[in-house]
């Protein structure tokens, strides 16, 4: 795992400026690992929401990415708007023209079924809302 890429993460504007530029500069794909880190660290909302709003511009995004993203959506002891961001990015990253990295195993199916159950199970109606305007991407 990479992550050391950031340095001190209490600089977190440097980060955020970081993540814009190998957006532009079309590099996201090759730092998967760093967003991925990202999303394990729970000290920094901040950086976590970031994170997730770059899923949608990977070609190919690795199915730990994927799978991470879809934990923090199914997360019920998280806020709702980071759960909504969550389902918002993985859905955008599977949607997005991209195949996932990885083999043949496509995490399309694993995520529509998760998202399916949280829509089948009893959440905030916010949450419900989010779920059916996104699902319809990965349908």
């Amino acid at each position: 795992m990479k992550g050391d890429s950031f340095g001190n993460l209490e600089q977190w504007g440097r980060v955020l400026e970081q993540l814009d530029q190998w957006r532009h500069a079309g590099e996201l794909d090759s730092h998967q690992e760093d967003l991925l880190w990202l999303l394990r660290v729970e000290g920094n909302w901040r950086l976590r929401e970031a994170a997730l709003e770059m899923l949608g511009s990977l070609r190919q995004p690795l199915p730990q990415l994927i799978h991470e993203a879809c934990g923090i959506a199914t997360d019920e002891s998280l806020y709702h708007e980071v759960r909504i961001l969550a389902a918002e990015a993985v859905t955008a990253a599977l949607s997005s023209g991209g195949t996932p990295r990885g083999g043949n195993v496509s995490p399309v199916g694993e995520v529509r079924e998760r998202l399916h159950a949280l829509l089948e199970s009893t959440q905030p109606p916010i949450i419900h809302l989010a779920l059916r305007r996104v699902l319809p991407r990965i349908e």
